[in-house]
């Protein structure tokens, strides 16, 4: 018999067996961990995703407050590819609502940072990082820009977005935007209930509910879309899971209750001026939940090593969520270069 053919299979074999081996190492390196890990005395959710461990590690800190994203991981599957994505339900919120519920204790701005910090320092250790990038969405951004002052070296990079500047331009951007579509539309009931009002008093959280009853009306069409998937979204969890959807929705009226005194105290601008990490706003052009031009405000007022601002073109208050090829694009052109270049 010829050796040819035993060199062929015994080659054959070889590779085989490389290829093999290759794509087990491929596959090993992809990390899907979820856990609840001790921090600030209770036991929160967290659950880490990436492709490439070698990759910088990017926090979530969620908005809402208490609306926990494990619901829109398909949205972050694509962001796997370039990060290590890191969901968190805060301190009664989502899963870590579920583990304590209603005796949830220190539910508070101050707390909830603090826990971000520590988790923060757990990610470095356990995941083999000098520093992480972290991504506050909405009443995140308030807890994130909270933690990159508490431990900026734990951080390479900030980036906000549906930033919060404060509840007070928050509160006088949506009622200048009701009053005028009310004289728009010569709807004189509204016109003179809100002309009764004179300017609003930002401090009167009913006065501020009541008034913006109807606010859903003037979001953009991404965001209004974006509200309807919730929707729709709810009402399946509710059916597959009506525990989880129950600790969900329970956890965000309690968060929401709980933080609402520190929703109202925050200015940024006067408050969080100097960030000593890179810092980036990647914004939806159209946001009126949390008014994109409160947000530039903000932004023009910061003093920090590097600094940049991306308005994301037909977006609102949930681009990263309705533009989120556009919100990611900017995420690896932008971020991550710097964050990687300041340790991450």
């Amino acid at each position: 018999m010829s050796l040819v053919p035993r060199v062929r299979f015994s080659i054959t074999v070889t590779l085989f067996f490389t290829i093999a081996a290759t794509a087990c190492a491929q596959t090993s390196r992809h990390i899907d961990q979820t856990s609840f890990v001790p921090l600030g005395g209770l036991e929160q959710w967290i659950n880490i995703r990436g492709e490439d461990p070698a990759n910088p590690v990017l926090l979530v800190v969620h908005g809402g407050p208490g609306e926990a994203q494990w619901p829109a991981a398909e949205v972050y599957k694509p962001w796997q590819k370039a990060f290590t994505v890191v969901q968190w339900d805060q301190r009664g919120a989502g899963h870590t609502y579920g583990r304590y519920g209603d005796k949830t204790p220190d539910v508070t701005l101050d707390r909830i940072s603090k826990d971000g910090v520590e988790l923060a320092a757990y990610l470095c250790h356990q995941l083999g990082k000098k520093k992480i990038i972290v991504l506050g969405h909405s009443w995140g951004s308030i807890v994130a820009i909270r933690m990159v002052q508490m431990r900026p070296g734990l951080f390479a990079a900030y980036v906000g977005t549906g930033q919060v500047a404060s509840w007070a331009a928050m509160v006088n951007t949506q009622f200048d935007l009701l009053l005028a579509k009310a004289r728009e539309e010569g709807d004189q009931a509204t016109v003179k209930e809100l002309e009764a009002i004179g300017r609003p008093d930002y401090t009167n959280a009913h006065q501020y509910f009541t008034f913006s009853k109807n606010i859903r009306s003037l979001w953009p069409p991404s965001d209004q879309a974006w509200l309807q998937h919730l929707r729709a979204q709810a009402a399946e969890l509710k059916t597959s899971n009506p525990e989880q959807f129950q600790n969900l929705e329970d956890g965000m009226q309690f968060t929401g209750e709980h933080v609402l005194p520190d929703q109202i105290a925050t200015n940024l601008p006067k408050t969080a001026c100097d960030i000593h990490t890179a810092f980036f706003v990647i914004q939806g052009h159209d946001d009126i939940v949390t008014p994109t031009s409160a947000a530039v405000a903000y932004f023009n007022c910061v003093k920090a090593p590097k600094r940049e601002l991306v308005l994301i073109p037909n977006a609102g208050h949930f681009a990263f969520m309705t533009a989120s090829d556009k919100f990611l694009e900017a995420l690896i052109s932008k971020v991550r270069p710097v964050a990687v270049a300041r340790g991450a």
